[in-house]
Formats: structure tokens, sequence, C-alpha cells
């Protein structure tokens, strides 16, 4: 029985928050912003039984492209796992990597940097895997590992600089009426978020590795366990992991934010210049027509390209094709939970946009103080990513409009306040997508996390208000 309360902690309370989610349609009724104003027409829109299954359509629908980059994670670990190659190339790093604390903190400020800068948090995930067969085989508990690894990614969302999530694109639809803003005029200060979080988790995962009554259980995330003695070759994996981490470099940087545009010129190059005769377009055919530029790129196209280098791996170590389906099949099992929890975070912001009661809410608290405050501000963005993980979402529900229409003087404020505090609300709320992940698949309590991480929030929350009260008397 403790056995499968701990297989399903997670996923029963992400139900439970599902439930709630559905319990307030019945009492809470639904609105809109439209600018500065909020409509509402006092109308319920329940959700019931036979609404049930329509939910599931939406959640699956909005989860979709983190499922497919998952399942083609774990096909591609399926099938590395299995070469003997992976686990010598996992044990030398292990094995060099003396100094553990050191270790841990160069790879917390790599991740925390990458998520920082990139706008896609879950491309970083092809080399999380990876990074922690390495520190299983340093001895490293569980807790160190998710906290060094998906800890330090949230931290990255949180001091968000050029990236994550596509908050720069958020910023120039939703706050174009703020004459004269510029997302890079607070980079610095998100930069400054950046390291103090970075220095306040670290803090904690040194001073929970230094407890010599700590439980020493290890974690491997995709790991096989059949391996073929025969594949030892280094050389396929080190040149396709180098060029992975070329492509999630080139494609998820916004460039055009960094006012570089030789990629966008690179991209009209290849795939309108150069033809053969009039309309064969030859590199748009063999790439795609969907393939954007360099900067642009979505998940769906790294997960087709790591498809691609996971058949490379294939042919390079000669596998017969029983034996490489089986590998990418058996990679794929492994995240069949982390894709259940997945929707059921994905569920309550189905029930969000069947029944739009969340403005309602946002209004109530944004009425609570007259002009622009940083507690109602920062509880009406925590709020709002608890319900819905995806910013774009909480985009369209006019609600972020709606505050840049009302504090046009407090612009920097506010978008390092949604910037922060999207961060924030990720790194404990059962709805946080790139946790969820990283509790199941890690086998880890969501309330071992909340245990550990619960001093950091605290930490964190007193410099944000700081850092948000600075800002507004400037």
């Amino acid at each position: 029985m403790k056995k499968e309360e701990k297989k399903y902690g997670l996923l029963k309370v992400i139900l439970l928050f599902v439930l709630v989610a559905i319990f307030l349609t019945w009492l809470l009724p639904y609105g809109q912003f439209n600018g500065a104003d909020y409509v509402g027409e006092e109308t319920l829109a329940r959700i019931g039984m036979s609404s049930l299954s329509e939910l599931v359509y939406y959640a699956f629908q909005f989860a979709l492209d983190k499922i497919v980059i998952l399942l083609f994670i774990a096909g591609f670990y399926g099938v590395l796992c299995k070469t003997k190659a992976y686990d010598d190339i996992t044990s030398s790093i292990a094995k060099k990597l003396k100094n553990k604390k050191i270790a841990v903190v160069v790879i917390s400020v790599i991740l925390a940097v990458l998520a920082s800068v990139l706008t896609q948090t879950f491309a970083i995930l092809i080399f999380v895997p990876f990074i922690i067969s390495i520190m299983n085989k340093m001895k490293l508990d569980k807790l160190t590992i998710i906290a060094t690894t998906f800890g330090s990614m949230l931290v990255g969302v949180l001091g968000a600089t050029y990236g994550t999530e596509g908050l720069m694109l958020i910023a120039k639809d939703n706050f174009f009426i703020a004459e004269g803003f510029d997302p890079n005029q607070t980079v610095l200060i998100r930069a400054g978020i950046l390291l103090i979080s970075l220095v306040l988790l670290n803090f904690f995962i040194i001073s929970h590795m230094s407890k010599k009554d700590k439980e020493n259980e290890s974690a491997e995330m995709f790991q096989i366990t059949e391996v073929d003695e025969k594949k030892k070759s280094y050389v396929p994996i080190i040149v396709i992991g180098i060029l992975l981490i070329i492509l999630v470099v080139l494609g998820f940087v916004n460039w055009n934010k960094l006012n570089i545009t030789v990629f966008d010129s690179f991209h009209k190059l290849i795939t309108e210049d150069i033809k053969i005769g009039e309309d064969f377009y030859i590199f748009k055919s063999i790439l795609g027509s969907s393939l954007k530029a360099f900067g642009n790129w979505d998940v769906f196209t790294i997960s087709s390209i790591l498809f691609v280098f996971t058949i490379i791996i294939g042919l390079c170590y000669r596998f017969k094709f029983n034996d490489f389906v089986g590998g990418f099949t058996e990679g794929c099992k492994k995240v069949i939970k982390p894709c259940m929890v997945l929707m059921g975070a994905y569920l309550v912001m189905g029930v969000i946009y069947m029944s739009p009661y969340l403005p309602y809410i946002i209004n109530k608290i944004l009425g609570l103080t007259e002009g622009f405050n940083v507690a109602t501000s920062s509880l009406s963005i925590l709020i709002s990513t608890i319900f819905c993980p995806n910013l774009d979402f909480i985009g369209y529900l006019g609600i972020l409009n709606h505050m840049a229409v009302e504090y046009p003087n407090y612009m920097n404020a506010l978008y390092v306040i949604i910037s922060s505090i999207t961060g924030l609300t990720a790194i404990f709320a059962p709805t946080s997508l790139v946790l969820v992940v990283g509790l199941t698949s890690l086998d880890v309590k969501y309330k071992d996390w909340l245990k550990f991480i619960w001093k950091f929030l605290i930490g964190i929350v007193i410099c944000l208000l700081v850092i948000f009260i600075l800002m507004t008397m400037i």
C-alpha cells in the first residue's frame, strides 16, 4: 500500500487540484478582460460529467508538444543506453569528477543559464538523462540529483533573461501599448535574480549533501539494463552529443532580441534563394517547409532531429531492426508516468479553458488596492500560473494585457514580477510541467521535494519582494 502511495502520490495531488478547479466552476462566474475593463456576466459555466471526456481532449491537445519531445528523448536514450560506449563514457566522466560539490555547482550553473536564455525549457531535457547518469555513478542521492538538474532549470525560469517559454514574445504581444517599453531594460535585474537564486539553491544543495544521515538512494532516468558489450566506440556518441548541444543553442536562443539577424538571412538563403529550375527548392524540400530559422525553433523541430540522430546511432552501432525498435520502445515506456502527470497538470488548464473564471478571480484580487501594488500583482500572477502552467494561455485570457493597460507607469516592475513569479510557481506547484516530469521520472515524492525546497522558497520570496518594492520606488 505504501509503495502504491509513493508511486502515484503526485498524480493524486494533481487530480485533487483538478477536482478543486472543476468545483470552482460551480461557484465562480466566468468573465474576460478587454484592455483595462473587466467584462463579467455573472454566468456560471459548470463542468459536469458529460464534459469530462472533452476536458481530457483539451488537456491532451495542450500537452501534445511536451509529450512528443518526452517520447523522442526517451526513445533516443532507450537506444543509446544499450551501447557499452554510453555506459563507459558516463562512468569515465563520473570518476574524473572527484569533488562532488564543485561538480554539482558547475552542473547547476550550466543548466540554470541555459534555461534562462533558451526559449524552450523542455529542449534542455535532452541532456538531463545523460547528466543524471553521471551523477548517479557519483553516488549522489535523489534529492541532490533532482535539485541540481530540474531545480536548476526552474531557477533559470525564475531568472529568465533572454528566453524561457516565449516570455519575450509575450511581452511583445501583451505590452505593446506601453510606448517605449523594452524588456531588455530589466535584463540586469533579472540576471541578478538568477544569480541570487543560484547561490541560494546551491547553498541548500551543498548543505543537504553535507548531512551524514541522508539516504544515498540513487536515481536513474530512462535507464536500460541490457547492454551490448560489443558496441564500445565513443565516436558516434561524442559527435552526436556535440551536434545536439550546438543545435539546441542555435535553435532556441532568441537571436533577434540580441540584434543578430544573420540566421534569418541564412534561413532565407537556403529555403527561398537556392533552387533548381523555377520552383524546386532543394533544401526546403529536404529539411521540410516547416523548418524555422535558428532562434525560432519549437520542440517539434528538435524532436524530429533527435529521432534522426537516434536512427544514426542505430546505424553506427549496427543495431538489428528488432533491437533498435525494442530499445526505442523500452525507452518510451519509461515516460508513461511522466506523460500521465503532465496530462493531469494540463487538465487544470483545460478546466479554465472551458470555464474561464480565472479573470474573475484576478479582477477581485487586483481590485483590493487602488493603483499598482506589488502584493496584489504578484499574487495575481502566482494564482494564474498555478492554474495555467502555460504563460501564453494567461495572455490569451487577457490578464497580462489588462495589467499592462492598468499600470503603464510600472511596466519594468510588472515585467520582472511576471518573469520571476512564473519561475517561482514552477518550483513548487504540482501543476509545474518541468517539476512533475522530474519528480515522476526519478521517483521522488512530492512531499519530500517540498521538505527540501521550502527554505529556499522563503528566502527567494523575501529577496523578490525587496527587489519588486525597490523597482516601484525608483
